[in-house]
């Protein structure tokens, strides 16, 4: 999958993770997560959905506070493992 098809379905699952993101505001890619609301819990949380719906597997290796710091981290590791 490109990042065209995987952004739109990563806001998804980002956005109920962000408490401090406004209902009706856009899931900015580039902001930083923990600044929008993702703490450590709905980080796991996070990472099951994305393992669930996206069908990849995150190694632990590929698990860092870089890789969940904004939703384009995120994106780009997701896409190398799609």
């Amino acid at each position: 999958m490109t990042a065209a098809d995987l952004t739109p379905k990563l806001q998804e699952i980002l956005r109920p993770k962000l408490r401090f993101l406004s209902a009706d505001a856009a899931v900015p890619m580039d902001e930083d997560l923990g600044k929008l609301g993702l703490d450590s819990m709905a980080s796991i949380d996070l990472l099951m959905e994305i393992e669930q719906q996206l069908g990849v597997q995150i190694p632990d290796e590929m698990m860092t506070v870089d890789t969940f710091s904004t939703g384009n981290h995120l994106l780009a590791v997701i896409e190398k493992l799609s």
